[in-house]
């Protein structure tokens, strides 16, 4: 009775320990995923503004979790993006490109140089603008 309770909880150790492993490793590649997407998305955004002479925009959804990437000219099939669960946006505002330049340009109340923000726990990730390029810094 005694060996098959042991044998029992090392059976259940061996299965439960990757199990738990592998959680956070999925937690770890949906916000490095999340990230490679919004860096790209921003700066394809920032490419249609120029090529298509149109202006275009990021709207961020703190209440809702979301970033909507618009365009006037086309329907983009990633135009809303969702945040994974450990990913945070706080601040609700608009970034836009400029048509022909891409230059950017914010709604953000309080300072000159736009950005997005996002809480992982006691860490902050931002992205910040660079005022008349478009380019942005991840930091």
């Amino acid at each position: 009775m005694i060996e098959a309770l042991l044998v029992l909880l090392v059976v259940s150790t061996f299965i439960l320990l990757p199990t738990l492993a592998m959680s956070s490793w999925q937690q770890t590649l949906e916000k490095r995923f999340f990230y490679y997407q919004l860096d790209k998305s921003i700066l394809h955004l920032q490419q249609l503004a120029i090529a298509n002479q149109t202006s275009t925009r990021i709207d961020l959804y703190p209440d809702k979790q979301v970033i909507v990437f618009f365009t006037n000219r086309e329907v983009l099939p990633w135009r809303e993006m969702k945040l994974p669960k450990p990913v945070v946006l706080t601040g609700e505002h608009s970034i836009r490109f400029k048509a022909k330049t891409g230059n950017v340009s914010s709604t953000q109340p309080g300072t000159g140089i736009p950005n997005i923000r996002f809480k992982e726990g006691q860490t902050t990730v931002l992205y910040q603008f660079q005022l008349g390029s478009g380019r942005f810094e991840k930091k």
